[in-house]
């Protein structure tokens, strides 16, 4: 158990700018960073922990932050792109898009990587799926782990090289999947903090076309090699195809407004998986719920859902660097909104905590990063100021 803190002025400021109603998300930030200056190292020593721990205590309006109750959200879809060219596809992927389902099995059996992770990290998981492929395997899911959405994308989404992915109705509704989710397992745990996984054969094509069209950046900047990778290295070919692929997709869809309009550039190149994860961090953001993100394909959801509501930018704890090139350019346009939307304060850090080469999805960065969020709560909760130091006594 962790010893109680010493109480002082500088605490007794900081409860008052947490408890004041007045008192803005950024003030109570900037009031936070400020307490925890006075604790008892050098000042920034801390690095991120110290963001994570003034962010946290922010959102929940405490001097006594917590991180004991999480959950990861991980939503699963397949993709129109990642089909075989003889189904109308364009073969995207190093896998065949029958392995999403067999990703969900070992995650309904308890077997895959997510939920090894969770068991180990005391996270509780929950799996949606949102528009797998119809028709690989007759499975039924337990109920327990992975569930089906009330509403779902038959069969996945098109091929967007050929049409738009989804329709707008189609990405609406898979907005308000990931948002009644997310509220759903927000109350029944009440959550301290929320994770959110994805599992979809192609979905890095998916995320790397929707960075390009919606901030109009060059497709080799951001597009890598997903799930290609091996130990030798890159397949050049395949990173290639993939490049070839978007720009396709692209000039298919030249004639609509993808830049800066997310529901289009969702509809046109998105997927179902993507689209509940931007819904579930719009709620998580409105319920005040902090959100550690993983790696790519989740960043890519974070940037789409503050395009759509700017305030997600201050519940998002970047937990992992992805091998993905584009996830840094997707960062640096969050955060361009937080800055331009005042929600930066001093010291705001918007940059992965970790950098271990983690590319296996299933949110297994922000899993991982579970202690390390803890920890900087325990930080602002426990670790004694200076002042406390300095006045103890020896021997009493």
């Amino acid at each position: 158990m962790c010893p109680t803190k010493v109480s002082g002025e500088e605490l007794s400021s900081l409860a008052t700018t947490m408890s004041d109603p007045k008192q803005s998300f950024t003030a109570k930030y900037d009031a936070a960073r400020l307490y925890i200056d006075s604790l008892a190292k050098p000042v920034g020593s801390l690095g991120t922990l110290e963001d994570w721990g003034a962010r946290m205590a922010a959102l929940q309006q405490t001097t006594n932050p917590k991180a004991d109750s999480a959950a990861c959200l991980i939503f699963a879809a397949d993709h129109g792109v990642a089909k075989d060219t003889i189904e109308g596809g364009m073969n995207c992927s190093a896998y065949p898009q029958a392995v999403s389902r067999k990703v969900l099995e070992a995650l309904d059996h308890g077997i895959a990587g997510a939920s090894v992770l969770s068991k180990c990290n005391n996270v509780q998981l929950r799996v949606i799926d949102v528009g797998l492929a119809d028709g690989l395997v007759n499975y039924e899911w337990s109920g327990n782990v992975v569930r089906n959405a009330t509403s779902r994308i038959k069969g996945g989404t098109a091929n967007f090289c050929k049409g738009n992915a989804m329709t707008v109705e189609e990405v609406h509704m898979c907005l308000a999947v990931g948002r009644a989710e997310t509220s759903k397992i927000i109350d029944e745990m009440e959550l301290d903090v929320i994770m959110f996984g994805e599992v979809g054969i192609g979905n890095t094509t998916s995320a790397s076309a929707l960075i390009a069209a919606l901030i109009g950046a060059n497709v080799t900047a951001v597009c890598g090699s997903g799930a290609s990778i091996t130990r030798d290295g890159i397949n050049d070919e395949i990173v290639a195809r993939k490049n070839d692929i978007i720009n396709e997709a692209l000039q298919f869809h030249s004639s609509l407004q993808l830049l800066g309009n997310p529901i289009e550039a969702l509809s046109a190149v998105g997927g179902a998986e993507i689209c509940s994860v931007v819904g579930g961090m719009m709620e998580a953001s409105k319920r005040d719920v902090a959100i550690l993100v993983d790696g790519y394909i989740v960043t890519t959801a974070a940037m789409i859902a503050c395009m759509i509501d700017p305030m997600v930018c201050r519940v998002l704890l970047f937990s992992s660097k992805s091998t993905e090139k584009g996830q840094m350019i997707a960062i640096e346009s969050i955060s361009e909104m937080a800055a331009a939307n005042c929600i930066l304060g001093d010291g705001f850090i918007v940059k992965p905590a970790l950098d271990m080469g983690l590319r296996m999805g299933e949110a297994s960065g922000c899993i991982t990063s579970v202690p390390l969020l803890r920890s900087a709560c325990a930080i602002v909760s426990n670790l004694a100021t200076l002042n406390d130091v300095l006045s103890l006594e020896m021997g009493k």
